[in-house]
């Protein structure tokens, strides 16, 4: 079993490296289709690691919010290359960001159960919510004011929303005595991979444009994703 474990993340490894190569080099067919294969192999690492002391309701969370993160990466490839036009309105955009918004609400829900939030000491959770805010504030605001983003603003707002939530959660945990090494070690960095991957993502869709960052965003998606799975593996001993 442990071989197992050790085989299926480096798999997983070589699966985002290959995407990465394959987006720097523009291929994007090929790339699509390693990016649909990505979560699969997560989602057996999941299960070799599984543990009769790991919370059945937590296993669910992340294995649905894994379920979701595949379907948003399947709807990935099929959206308009033509990208760079603020104009374009494309189902297949937003349905990305929907779904891939729904996995980060799994997220939450997750660490809301390594950790439940208390109102009155929720510092940490505050005021990483309000710096988030102020995140989704300066990078969409700021190409919104310029005219970049014009009818694309509200479902890329909703989707860092969901990431700013998932990364308050993720701060909260650091409250627990026993379990902040986790949010520290895991949780936290996961969430700020994913926030910076997004960030990077509208800055090259409305701004840049080098379709070489877009490796970038799938090297820091993808090493967000087994960051949060192997936080959940820690959280049985």
């Amino acid at each position: 079993m442990e071989s197992s474990k050790v085989y299926l993340q480096l798999l997983y490894w070589i699966v985002l490296l290959v995407g990465c190569v394959l987006l720097f080099n523009a291929n994007y067919f090929w790339a699509s289709i390693v990016r649909g294969s990505l979560m699969p192999v997560l989602v057996a690492y999941l299960f070799v690691s599984l543990k009769p002391t790991h919370s059945k309701l937590l296993k669910i969370y992340f294995l649905l919010a894994l379920l979701f993160l595949w379907i948003s990466d399947i709807l990935n490839g099929f959206i308009n290359m033509d990208y760079y036009d603020p104009n374009v309105k494309d189902p297949y955009l937003y349905a990305t960001l929907a779904t891939y918004g729904v996995a980060n609400v799994f997220y939450v829900l997750a660490f809301f159960r390594v950790k439940k939030i208390a109102l009155n000491n929720a510092v940490k959770a505050s005021f990483t919510l309000l710096f988030g805010i102020i995140l989704v504030y300066f990078v969409f605001f700021r190409f919104v004011s310029a005219g970049i983003i014009k009818g694309n603003k509200p479902p890329f707002i909703a989707f860092t929303m969901s990431l700013v939530a998932a990364a308050s959660m993720a701060a909260n945990i650091t409250d627990s005595n026993t379990k902040k090494k986790l949010a520290y070690h895991y949780f936290l960095p996961a969430a700020g991979l994913s926030i910076l991957s997004a960030v990077i993502y509208v800055f090259n869709k409305y701004g840049m444009r080098d379709y070489r960052l877009e490796a970038v965003v799938f090297l820091l998606y993808g090493y967000a994703q087994i960051l949060n799975i192997n936080g959940f593996r820690k959280t049985s001993k």
